[in-house]
């Protein structure tokens, strides 16, 4: 895919008005060209000064909208205020609530500004669905989030690469790599779930001594028995537990807690970030190509 990079004097210098922005999604759209027919992959067009928003191929006539068929379809909001608030999203390590992102954006309605925040987040989501990890050895286990007294508790799975290399002084050291989640109770049936559509067959994977994460079929799983020893956890499962233990952080740090029912946009935000967290200069463009790939999303309810 084709992504620049957009620093803050860069953005704020370019991306000024309406008709900046709009060129800004259709060159998103389009991998860095001004128009490539979904049909007859033409790049000629016409284009009618009074329907900017819409272009015609020249070659089938196809008419291509931009809004249509991403998050941005139905929205009246300008599509100024949608890359103004994708960029402001993306800028910080830690992500953005929506009372903060209303301040920025100058918008009144706090449940309007919700609205975009969701659908944003649900675009990035379904930007990581399509990937499978497996480079490397993969760790799985499971968080649980929210508070049971409460009635707003549940368990996330989270599987991550974890990739061996030796630094200048020789010495064998690892890092994570991309990372995998899904929201649902710690169980057998979840655990294959996330096998299934979110690991490349084969996988190697390591977990611990949980029966729920244990017998999965399609990979090549090991496990060891970590209980409560602190060393042993370190070295069987050093990234997946620092992933969840920071994704909390996040989650009551930055949003002060987040229903069940959403939770899984929230994380999915967070995973999108985790997995780019090297490519920091490009972030926001790979951002505003995610929301033209997703579907249009229909909620908007604060419940």
């Amino acid at each position: 895919m084709f992504y620049e990079s957009f620093p803050a004097e860069r953005f704020f210098t370019e991306i000024t008005t309406e008709s900046e922005a709009r060129t800004l999604l259709w060159r998103s759209r389009f991998q860095g060209k001004e128009f490539q027919c979904p049909t007859c992959q033409a790049e000629a067009f016409y284009a009618i000064r009074t329907r900017p928003e819409v272009r015609t191929c020249r070659v089938c006539l196809r008419q291509v909208r931009l809004r249509a068929g991403t998050i941005f379809q139905a929205s009246k909001t300008s599509l100024l205020l949608w890359v103004k608030a994708v960029f402001y999203v993306m800028q910080g390590t830690r992500g953005m609530s929506a009372q903060e992102l209303q301040r920025h954006l100058g918008v009144k309605s706090y449940g309007r500004v919700w609205g975009m925040l969701q659908k944003i987040r649900s675009a990035l989501q379904h930007r990581d669905a399509g990937y499978r990890v497996g480079n490397g050895v993969l760790e799985l286990d499971a968080g649980t989030f929210g508070r049971r007294a409460s009635g707003n508790q549940c368990d996330v799975l989270v599987a991550i690469e974890t990739k061996a290399w030796v630094d200048a002084k020789g010495q064998a050291r690892s890092r994570a790599g991309f990372a995998k989640i899904l929201v649902g109770k710690e169980t057998k049936a979840h655990a294959q779930q996330l096998v299934d559509t979110g690991m490349r067959p084969g996988a190697l994977v390591n977990t611990d001594g949980s029966p729920s994460l244990r017998y999965v079929a399609g990979v090549d799983l090991d496990y060891q028995v970590v209980s409560s020893d602190k060393d042993v956890c370190e070295r069987w499962l050093p990234w997946v537990h620092k992933f969840i233990a920071n994704a909390k952080a996040w989650v009551n740090g930055t949003h002060h807690g987040v229903r069940v029912k959403h939770l899984g946009r929230y994380l999915g935000e967070f995973t999108y970030r985790f997995n780019r967290r090297h490519d920091v200069p490009r972030l926001f463009h790979q951002a505003v190509v995610a929301c033209l790939l997703a579907p249009p999303v229909t909620f908007c309810a604060l419940s």
